[in-house]
Formats: structure tokens, C-alpha cells, sequence
């Protein structure tokens, strides 16, 4: 068993971390962007985000990823 947030056993898509939502739900604009992506694209951005080797790193990439979707550059 996998310790790894986001690429859970959900048939839908990769699980949604708790930090990526709460972002997401403060910026429609991501939110949108955000689900018109694909799975492998969504899996790929949630892995980067916890590639981070320290909590700040973490959330410096979850904040550029969320401007970054609500500014359509992803």
C-alpha cells in the first residue's frame, strides 16, 4: 500500500489532496481549468506538488500550480 495522496483506487480520476481542493475551491477560474484536464494531466500535477522535498517547497508548487491554472497556463 502506497503512502502516496492523490493517486488513490478511485475509478474517476486521481484523489483529490485536501490542500489542492481547498485552493481550488478559493479560485473558480482553476476549479474550471482544473477539471477540464485529464486524468494523467491531474495525476502529473498532484505528483509534482508532492515531489516537494520540504512543506514550504510543497506549498510554493501547489500555490504556482493554482495560478497557473486560473491564469489558463496549464
Amino acid at each position: 500500500m502506497s503512502n502516496f495522496i492523490g493517486t488513490g483506487h478511485n475509478p474517476d480520476g486521481p484523489d483529490l489532496p485536501l490542500g489542492l481542493g481547498m485552493q481550488l475551491a478559493q479560485n473558480p477560474k482553476a476549479m474550471k481549468a482544473f477539471g477540464k484536464m485529464t486524468n494523467m494531466e491531474k495525476s502529473k500535477m498532484i505528483a509534482h506538488i508532492q515531489a516537494s522535498k520540504t512543506g514550504d517547497e510543497a506549498k510554493t508548487r501547489l500555490a504556482q500550480a493554482v495560478h497557473d491554472l486560473g491564469e489558463n497556463k496549464i
